[in-house]
């Protein structure tokens, strides 16, 4: 097996969000290598390849797509482009990681799952790296002993402020619009809470509805609101509200699971994380402080290309939580209760 460092170009960085962060945890690893980057506005990425001490900038992501000497493209673009970068990456025969959501639209997110499913290379989706983290695999420990029983419901609350266009800058750009994005507030966040239900019950939605709309920002083109409710196969209830309504400095993120024989509750006003059920010898709620709950992926992505784990996630589950938030838009929109598409056995060739 082979102990070379794994070469990764980042593609993109209109998802800075993920991307600033991805760059430094790549010049930090031993095991990678970050070849280049590939940006359309060299005055901001320019500064972004010197901290991480290359010279290779780019303004065509195929140069770096089509280099042999790359084994992982990272793609970090907007939304509208994401598919095309995945096809290439894929049909080049380079693993990918991608943004979140994969595509605007289910049509393109299958075909980028085509490519993935023909190519046969790995395929991690942003949304769920957060599987990774020591937060959610707790959860999922916990569920799997049976310490919560059966689970009941569920519910997810986050508010945000509007997205930066770029750090520091108070436009949203790219992010409200509509032509480059699928959704706003809503689908921003709530798409990590779909991928986390879906991994950690191990069901998917069956059905789903709510409401999207504009309560801070009447002009902004896309929802600053949204709140849904989500069905599970077997039975379980999840509530998901995320938005773009939050106040500077009051960003507030809450999450509950409610089983049978026990309970789990964060809160990110109090700081703590908070649980019922077997815990022996407690008895009652006990308060700990939380853990956790991101990842950036690097580590499990290097160890599922060398072959020593199985993916955490697939371009399946991309698609998946991309067809569980068009359903969502779709019902709010018609107020009535949808239900996602099934995920296809086959796909059409391109």
């Amino acid at each position: 097996m082979s102990t070379s460092p794994i070469r990764i170009a980042v593609v993109g960085l209109d998802h800075w969000y993920g991307a600033l962060p991805f760059v430094q945890a790549i010049t930090a690893h031993e095991g990678a290598t970050l070849v280049g980057i590939s940006d359309d506005d060299l005055d901001r990425a320019q500064p972004v390849a010197r901290r991480a001490g290359i010279d290779r900038l780019v303004t065509e992501p195929q140069e770096l797509i089509e280099d042999s000497g790359v084994d992982v493209v990272a793609s970090f673009s907007s939304i509208d482009r994401n598919p095309a970068i995945c096809i290439a990456a894929a049909r080049s025969g380079k693993h990918v990681l991608s943004i979140k959501p994969v595509a605007r639209t289910l049509p393109e997110a299958t075909q980028v799952l085509q490519a993935v499913r023909e190519t046969g290379v790995t395929f991690l989706p942003a949304e769920s790296r957060g599987r990774l983290s020591a937060h959610a695999s707790t959860l999922e420990q916990w569920i799997s002993e049976g310490r919560l029983g059966q689970i009941r419901t569920a519910s997810f609350s986050l508010w945000a402020g509007l997205p930066q266009g770029w750090q520091g800058d108070k436009d949203p750009g790219w992010f409200t619009d509509p032509a480059r994005a699928p959704g706003g507030g809503w689908i921003d966040h709530s798409i990590y809470h779909i991928d986390l239900l879906r991994w950690l019950l191990g069901d998917e939605v069956v059905q789903i509805s709510g409401w999207a709309g504009n309560l801070k920002y009447p002009d902004l083109p896309m929802e600053d609101y949204g709140t849904a409710i989500a069905v599970f196969g077997d039975g379980v209830v999840a509530t998901l509200e995320d938005t773009w309504h939050g106040l500077p400095g009051a960003f507030r993120n809450q999450m509950s699971l409610v089983g049978d024989a026990g309970a789990v509750v964060l809160d990110s006003l109090s700081g703590r994380l908070s649980v019922v059920g077997s815990f022996p010898p407690f008895n009652g709620w006990v308060h700990t402080a939380p853990l956790s709950s991101h990842s950036d992926g690097l580590e499990h992505l290097l160890a599922v290309i060398r072959g020593e784990q199985s993916p955490i996630a697939t371009a399946d589950d991309a698609w998946r939580n991309l067809a569980a938030c068009r359903a969502f838009y779709a019902a709010a929109e018609s107020g009535t209760v949808g239900a996602p598409e099934q995920l296809p056995g086959s796909v059409i060739a391109l």
